[in-house]
């Protein structure tokens, strides 16, 4: 107990002056939970204080003259001398009525009550509670619980961890801090994500000002990395031109804050990496009424972005899903097959990022390789159980298709699941600091 007080204590007072914390030592303390049960004994003098108390009184009315004699014959040191005897009335007076009676015996029923009484004890213990190491804990349990629930914690993180900076329901981010320790990750987020109690908000349409205190209080001076989503869950794989969280420019100017405030801070220039389509871009050009002014298209990509600052580690799914059915194929036709809606959608895409990636035919390979991919998940299920003529691997972005395809006997290498492509991709760069 004196271990676990001791410990208690220390941490509350972090909390108090706002020093850092460690994820340990967070959740130590919102583990700590006040015993408020009494013991037997107390429990039991609270319960007969009040009749007793009344039965004295019941008996000194009635009864006068039987404790008048009782009185006579005890010894002399039962009568309270006058001057205490007023300092004591006092006090009934205060809390009740004075006695007005010199001999203890006339006493008893307010000692009992006001000493060991329903209301006696209970304002004495929580006199002492308020008071005490245990009260001291509970308020910074209490505070502590409003900054994780605001997203304003001061940290002290272990050496090299990640601070990721997740959307809404950013699933690989989820993923990533999930298989991480406490102390390997910080999540950067506007809302409190529902995966961990180590965060810190932060709204990337504020100021500078707030970037500068979310990467001082996540401990960003030890961060091994920082790691960015910008892609949407839903279109990791093949995303159209607008499928991002965070617009490109907004991005370019939140790498550029945060190594400005690297600078500021003497610290070391961290990775970044990004996940995200390396094709994603915002342009801004200048027109006048008539027309476009030569030369002053700006276009800023993720891959603008990657080349114009240093120590940037891009990861773009597609091209990660893209060179696994490349080594699948091994030189065989690929084919691409989807709803009338897939193919409208995200035909072009397939072979142009294929192409992109330099992937030809060879005449030597025969067979042929059939990649399904469709805006509807659900039906990946059922064309993954009917396609039975070639090799058919389905690209799958949500758990619960992932799961349905290994009940029905798929194994995890006949089919792509892009989050933990992307995952195994991202774990393996943000261990090369």
């Amino acid at each position: 107990m004196k271990t676990q007080k001791k410990k208690l204590v220390k941490i509350s007072s972090k909390v108090k002056n706002d020093l850092r914390l460690t994820p340990d030592e967070i959740d130590y303390l919102l583990a700590f939970e006040k015993i408020e049960k009494d013991p037997r004994l107390i429990k039991t003098a609270k319960s007969l204080a009040l009749p007793f108390s009344l039965l004295l009184g019941f008996l000194f009315t009635v009864y006068p003259e039987y404790f008048e004699r009782l009185t006579r014959t005890l010894p002399s040191w039962t009568n309270l001398p006058p001057k205490f005897l007023s300092g004591v009335d006092y006090l009934w007076d205060i809390l009740g009525e004075p006695i007005g009676k010199a001999n203890l015996v006339y006493h008893i029923p307010n000692i009992v009550l006001y000493s060991f009484g329903v209301v006696g004890i209970k304002k004495l213990f929580d006199a002492i509670n308020r008071k005490s190491w245990m009260e001291h804990v509970l308020l910074s349990r209490k505070a502590l619980l409003e900054n994780v629930e605001k997203g304003n914690l001061n940290l002290q993180m272990k050496k090299g961890h990640s601070l990721l900076f997740v959307g809404n329901g950013d699933f690989i981010g989820a993923q990533f801090a999930l298989a991480h320790s406490p102390s390997d990750t910080v999540t950067v987020s506007l809302t409190k994500p529902s995966y961990t109690a180590i965060w810190n908000s932060y709204d990337t349409e504020t100021l500078y000002e707030d970037l500068k205190k979310v990467l001082v209080r996540s401990d960003g001076e030890s961060a091994g990395e920082y790691v960015f989503f910008p892609v949407k869950d839903s279109q990791l794989f093949l995303p159209g031109n607008k499928d991002y969280d965070l617009a490109p420019h907004k991005l370019d100017i939140l790498v550029q804050d945060i190594r400005t405030i690297e600078k500021e801070e003497k610290w070391r220039a961290k990775k970044i990496i990004i996940i995200g389509d390396k094709f994603h871009k915002s342009f801004v050009q200048s027109e006048d009424q008539k027309s476009i002014i030569k030369k002053s298209g700006d276009t800023i990509s993720l891959l603008t972005i990657a080349s114009k600052y240093r120590n940037i580690t891009l990861i773009d799914p597609s091209d990660v899903v893209l060179k696994k059915i490349i080594e699948i194929a091994y030189g065989r036709k690929i084919v691409f097959r989807a709803t009338l809606e897939g193919i409208k959608e995200y035909k072009k895409r397939f072979y142009d990022r294929l192409n992109e990636l330099g992937y030809k035919q060879s005449k030597k390979q025969k067979g042929v390789l059939t990649i399904g991919y469709d805006i509807f998940e659900d039906q990946t299920e059922q064309q993954t159980l009917s396609r039975r003529i070639d090799d058919y691997y389905p690209v799958v972005l949500y758990k619960n298709v992932k799961n349905a395809l290994i009940r029905n006997g798929r194994k995890k290498d006949e089919f792509l699941y892009v989050p933990d492509l992307v995952l195994k991709t991202l774990t393996h760069a943000a261990s090369e600091q």
